[in-house]
Order: structure tokens, then sequence, then C-alpha cells
């Protein structure tokens, strides 16, 4: 390694030991800027990585993270490398930070993915917020991430690590193929039970209409007993779509779930997958022709021809529509497919918003200049579920009536906007 690039890295570790040990009374979370977690386009400057929280006894947790090495920088005489910097703050309106850390991660391999975990302090008995900065070692690449901690002594998805059989570990709320699971509690579990839901849960209502918000059947479809395989680990088997919830008591509603929603999720890939999402800008009975078509693929074919007047202008309605629903997928699943929920289908039709606020209630979501006359404000109120930690719920309202139409009508004619 050349003096340069020794004096280069020196100079980095001090930077950001400043930035993390001298800035602790910054300006606080509340209306905290997440747009970038919406980002429907890949910027330059974004490292893809995933995280996951396990905690453990005694106050102590494990932040479980992997890194994609492709999206950082490729150094010439010396291995890639990055820095974690966190901080725990009591919610999103916390002004100064309970606890705050980082680490380097040097000597990394140049290509592939990078799976790592590193101990940290969560005191348990109540819930927090973790916000974290992955940032480049070897240049000002970063990705700021935020991260909802469930600590309120009560069994949720953060009492365990959920592996594969190659023995990674899940990140996501949602596994991506039926197999069977492995349930690693770091906690004195003696049994732990499965209820499985297999629902199918309609789609969001338009933004201006009212909604019947019907009570959940909590009779599952089925309650068994998760056993052991040699290593200790409770053995999951996951067979068809629907919700897995672990509970260590069967008259608990808490637990942690598991979701499937079939094999190809978040991506859309069965004909199904390109029908279903286009009832947010079809007609009934144009909707209706779609999903009883002798030929469905054809008949998608046909709509988004006729919509776009043109193969090239077809080919560019589908991938931006197909595109922003595969993101909601990835960013908005819930107890349902992200594409089904409120939040997933305000960003279908209207696009990635100007600018999203997160306080600890709520996320509001600005289409336009703050402040203006014209511009779309929507918000959506955070409902505690059983089932997930990430259930926003659109406050409707009759105002939203004009937007949504006009950007409904946008897509009717072949335009790509957003609002």
């Amino acid at each position: 390694m050349t003096m340069q690039r020794i004096f280069f890295q020196i100079v980095v570790i001090a930077l950001l030991h400043f930035m993390f040990h001298g800035c602790e009374s910054s300006s606080g979370l509340s209306g905290k800027n997440i747009t970038h977690l919406y980002s429907q386009n890949q910027v330059a400057s974004k490292i893809d990585v995933e995280y996951s929280v396990t905690h453990l006894e005694q106050n102590r947790s494990s932040l479980n993270y992997r890194i994609d090495l492709n999206d950082l920088f490729d150094p010439e005489d010396s291995p890639k490398g990055a820095t974690i910097r966190y901080r725990l703050y009591q919610n999103y309106n916390s002004q100064v930070s309970m606890d705050s850390g980082y680490f380097v991660l040097k000597e990394l391999p140049l290509s592939g993915f990078y799976d790592g975990v590193q101990e940290i302090e969560v005191p348990s008995g109540r819930n927090y917020m973790l916000e974290i900065d992955l940032i480049d070692l070897y240049s000002a690449n970063r990705t700021r991430s935020f991260i909802d901690i469930v600590n309120s002594n009560s069994f949720s998805n953060q009492s365990y690590k959920l592996k594969r059989s190659n023995d990674k570990i899940v990140m996501k709320s949602f596994v991506e193929q039926a197999d069977s699971f492995f349930v690693q509690c770091n906690q004195q579990i003696e049994d732990l039970h499965l209820r499985f839901y297999g629902r199918n849960f309609p789609i969001a209502s338009p933004p201006f209409s009212a909604v019947d918000n019907k009570p959940f059947d909590f009779t599952p479809d089925s309650l068994i007993v998760l056993r052991r395989n040699e290593q200790g680990d409770f053995v999951l088997y996951v067979t068809k779509s629907g919700m897995y919830q672990v509970v260590t008591d069967t008259l608990s509603r808490s637990g942690g779930t598991i979701f499937y929603f079939g094999e190809h999720y978040p991506k859309s890939k069965t004909v199904m997958d390109l029908i279903l999402p286009l009832r947010y800008i079809t007609t009934s009975p144009e909707y209706y022709s779609l999903t009883n078509s002798e030929n469905l693929k054809k008949g998608v074919d046909n709509y988004w021809l006729k919509v776009g007047g043109n193969p090239e202008r077809a080919k560019m309605l589908i991938n931006t529509y197909y595109s922003r629903v595969e993101t909601s997928n990835e960013r908005f699943s819930s107890y349902i497919e992200g594409w089904k929920s409120d939040r997933g289908m305000c960003y279908i039709v209207y696009g990635p918003p100007t600018k999203v606020l997160r306080n600890t209630a709520s996320e509001t979501w600005l289409y336009g200049d703050e402040g203006h006359y014209n511009t779309l404000k929507l918000t959506f109120t955070k409902v505690q579920n059983p089932f997930s930690n990430n259930d926003f719920r659109l406050d409707r309202n009759a105002s939203l009536k004009s937007p949504w139409y006009r950007a409904v009508e946008f897509w009717r004619q072949g335009r790509i906007i957003t609002y």
C-alpha cells in the first residue's frame, strides 16, 4: 500500500471519528427527510445494504448486515473498505442519541456480498429507532438506513434469527421461495408455536374513498408446534403463500411473522403479477376484460399498446409502471404485498414523492414544492399491527379525489409523470 493511500485512510478515519463523536447535538429526527429510501432510480452514491437486529440477553443486541461489495469503490492498490456508524434514539422525534458507535471494515473482498455482525447495546423494556450510515472508506458514497427497534420484552421478529438452509440470515420481512427455514433463538425459549394465515387481502381503495376496516379474524388456518433439529434450532416449513406467525404463547397475539407472497415476489414475473396492479388505472369493464381474457398475456400487451399508441411508448410505460410496483413491494410490504398497500398505491400512480418526512407516528409525502398552493400532501398514519411494524394507512379525504383522477388520466393517456 502506498504512503498516499495510508495517509488518505488515516484522514478518512479521523474525519469519521469527528463526525460520529462531535455531532451528537445535531438536528433532531422529528420530520426526518427519508426521501432517499423511496427513490426508484439507483443513484451513483448508493450502496446496497440490508440490516436486521436480533436481541440477545442483558441489554445486548446483534446488528447483522449484508453489503453488496460491487457498490464500493475499487482502489487500485488495496482491498475495499467501509465504515458503519450507528446512533440509537428513543424515537424519531428525539434530538439527542442515547448511544452511538462505529466500526471499520477493512480487507473486504472485491465483489459479491459480505455478511457480518456487530454487537451493540440496546436497553430492554421499550422500543427505539436505530439510524445507520454505511460509508465507503475510499469515496464519499454512503447509504443511510433506519431500523425500528422492538425490544419491549415481547417476542417479535427481533427475538430470533431466521436462517435459510444455506445458513444465510433472512434480512427482509418476507422470504422469496418456499423452503425449510430455521428459527435460531438467542434466549432461553422452551417451545415455539406457529400460526398460519392463508389470507388474501384486497388492494387499497382510492385515496378519497371511505374505507370499512373490518376486524381481523385471529383464528389461524392451522396451529402447530415447531420441532427442533439436532442443532437445537426450530424448523419452519414454508410451503404456500401466507403469514407464518411464530409465537411463544398461543393465547398471545404478538409474535414474529414471516411472509411468503409467492416464488417471484417482489418481482413482477407472472402474468397475474402484471394484471392485478392494473386495477389502479383501469375501469371496471377493462379490468374484467383483462382478467377474463382467453390469452391473459396478450390481453396485457394489447392494453399497454392501446394506452401507449405504439410499441416503443408502450414498453416505456410498462417499464416505469412495474418498476414502481416492484419498488413498492421492496419498501412497503407488511401483512400484504407492498403494491396493495396505501403507500404502494400512491407510489405506483403518483410516482416517487418529492419529499418524505417521517416522525414516530406517521409519514408525510409531498409532491411539489413545500408550501406551494398546488403541492399534493399525503399523510400515512402508522398502525399498531401484531403482524408487521411497517403498516401505514393513508388519511383519506374528499380533497384527494381530483389529484387522483388527474394522475390516473395521465396514465390512461400514455403519459409518464411524477405528480
